[in-house]
């Protein structure tokens, strides 16, 4: 009986809308074509919902959700809280498991009232032909709308289950405030996942849609508690819950406990961006795309609810933050930080200032600047020890070097004679790397460069000046810490990351890396290597570095001309971690080069790592 009054109800407006609206062909074209509505409702995979995507640390916390234009986290059927779905369809649509998406008495009802008020007053509107307006319609109170909402409604339940239709609607619906489903709404209003709710909770919370503004719990929660009340009174009356159960629902005090919307570490949000584009970049089935269209499936990706797992160490992460507001209390005086785990040979954590923010400039990894003495040992004693067998003791000639108007000098000018590579290394004599470089030769050395494929390096920079970090452009802290961990992997180098894995709702892993080593100089040139490195911070210019905690310490300072940047790049038994310190436009920082903050702040993080 009831599907047959919605039938005729639904022929009466059929009639009274084509033979009222001269212009319902126009109008109708300004809307999603129903045959097109009705195509995508073919599964129900296909109706396309932003959820919010989730970054995480590596113990599983969140640092941030990725959210497109509706704040959403999705739950399937069996997910949302039986006291939600008995909720909905106590007062939305009690007949809901029984009709086939029209109620023709609602409807009825509905027209009676709104021919009496000569509009659209009352909806007498479904379960199902809401979520055919919150997916297809707009909320607009004509006729033709409401037609083609009928039209969609039946189609609708012809291709989806009670279940499906239930789920959809359940997780479209608007809360206020930016929140749309029901898990996001529980996690925003009371911090706590829609599974915690209690009967209470669940009712306030289904209050909100029927109205949102009107029972915003944030500005009416009187509105909102009069329309919880009214919704227990008809889930007792309809025999979804019983006397004792209303009772102590209706008794419960409200606690709102609204989330805070804290990004903990908003510096690293960027990067990820950036590097999950490089994630995507490398996948097969990418192959080909260009820049801009590997960013939109990059932004589609995080609209569909993915979980983007990370190895950021967060306690690590506030220590490297702490150490350079610390060490830099300097106006206009900024650090950034790299840390690298060499078990995972990921990054650990990562700073690009002292205080940046979402999407902000993070001298971290964007920031080029010339390395100084940072370079020598990768571009000219490793080279030089790889291809001639060099060892810690071998001798290299210091004195002074001049190739056409190229004339280097040594720090203070000093001067040297023949030394051995561990006390240039120690000492930073400027003469005895130019002489390395150009022994191995500049290209050759250059072709070991190459392996870590520096963004900025240029063919201009291969010349002997760059011995000394005379580059173009220069290096990011990122780019120079990833390059000096092939120091603590016997000479094989595999590009660091922070992403770890990307996997969908499911669990299932959509992206992860697959990058192999790469093989830079033999075991025997990183044996050597490390062993000059170490007489840095034992005899040489970053004494201060060490501390008591690690098997070995190692490392290399680098000062830029007129001191514009202080670089120290150094290695423990368990991390690579490198520090620069400059101004954002370059200036001298004579006045506290004395204090060596690149090397203490250094120390600051490593001391704090091995106390966790």
């Amino acid at each position: 009986m009831n599907q047959k009054l919605g039938l005729v109800a639904l022929l009466f407006l059929l009639s009274v809308v084509f033979f009222s609206f001269v212009g319902l062909r126009n109008e109708f074209e300004n809307y999603i074509p129903f045959q097109k509505a009705v195509q995508t409702l073919a599964k129900v995979e296909n109706i396309d919902l932003d959820e919010n995507s989730r970054l995480l640390d590596q113990n599983g916390n969140l640092l941030f959700e990725f959210r497109g234009e509706e704040s959403r986290i999705y739950l399937s059927y069996k997910e949302i809280p039986e006291y939600i779905r008995q909720a909905f369809i106590a007062t939305e649509d009690q007949y809901f498991l029984q009709h086939h998406g029209i109620d023709g008495k609602a409807i009825a009802r509905a027209f009676i009232a709104n021919s009496k008020d000569g509009g659209i007053q009352q909806g007498g509107s479904t379960i199902t032909q809401q979520l055919s307006r919150n997916l297809f319609l707009t909320q607009e109170r004509t006729y033709d709308r409401k037609l083609k909402e009928l039209l969609i409604s039946y189609r609708i339940e012809q291709q989806l289950t009670k279940e499906e239709i239930l789920e959809l609607y359940i997780n479209t619906i608007y809360f206020q405030n930016g929140v749309y489903g029901i898990e996001k709404a529980s996690r925003y209003y009371f911090n706590k996942t829609a599974t915690e709710l209690t009967l209470g909770e669940s009712a306030l919370l289904a209050a909100i849609p029927n109205n949102p503004e009107l029972y915003n719990p944030l500005t009416k929660l009187d509105n909102t508690k009069k329309r919880q009340k009214w919704i227990l009174d008809k889930m007792r009356n309809q025999g979804f819950i019983d006397e004792a159960l209303y009772g102590a629902a209706i008794k419960q005090p409200i606690k709102l406990n609204v989330s805070q919307q804290t990004v903990p570490f908003p510096e690293v949000v960027g990067y990820i961006k950036d590097e999950l584009l490089s994630l995507l970049a490398e996948a097969p089935s990418n192959k080909g795309l260009t820049a801009k269209e590997l960013v939109l499936q990059r932004d589609k990706l995080l609209r569909s609810g993915v979980v983007v797992e990370t190895s950021l160490d967060s306690k690590l992460q506030t220590v490297v933050l702490q150490a350079i507001k610390g060490r830099l209390p300097y106006s206009g005086v900024e650090g950034a930080a790299v840390v690298v785990d060499h078990a995972s040979k990921q990054i650990v954590a990562m700073v690009g200032g002292k205080q940046v923010g979402l999407d902000e400039f993070n001298r971290a990894y964007q920031a080029k600047r010339q390395p100084g003495s940072a370079i020598k040992p990768l571009l000219a004693y490793a080279p030089y020890v790889d291809v001639f067998g060099a060892k810690p003791h071998s001798l290299l000639s210091a004195a002074k070097i001049c190739e056409g108007n190229y004339c280097p000098n040594n720090y203070g000018g000093a001067s040297y004679g023949t030394v051995s590579l561990k006390k240039a290394m120690a000492s930073s004599i400027n003469t005895a790397a130019v002489r390395a470089l150009k022994k191995t030769g500049v290209e050759k050395a250059f072709s070991y460069l190459d392996l870590f494929e520096f963004s900025s390096v240029t063919l201009e920079d291969h010349q002997l000046a760059s011995a000394l970090g005379g580059f173009s452009n220069g290096f990011s802290p990122l780019e120079l810490t990833s390059a000096y961990t092939t120091f603590s992997s016997n000479g094989t180098y595999v590009k660091p990351r922070l992403i770890t894995t990307v996997k969908d709702k499911s669990g299932r892993v959509l992206y992860k890396w697959n990058e192999q080593p790469v093989r830079v100089w033999s075991e025997k040139t990183n044996t050597v290597m490390r062993e000059m490195l170490e007489a840095v911070t034992v005899s040489g210019t970053a004494r201060d570095a060490r501390f008591s905690g690690s098997t070995y310490i190692g490392g290399k300072t680098g000062t830029t001309n007129d001191v514009k940047d202080l670089w120290f790049v150094g290695l423990t038994d368990r991390y690579t971690a490198g520090v620069w310190v400059g101004r954002d436009t370059p200036g001298s920082l004579r006045s506290i080069e004395k204090s060596s903050p690149e090397v203490m702040i250094w120390r600051d993080i490593m001391k704090k790592a091995y106390q966790k």
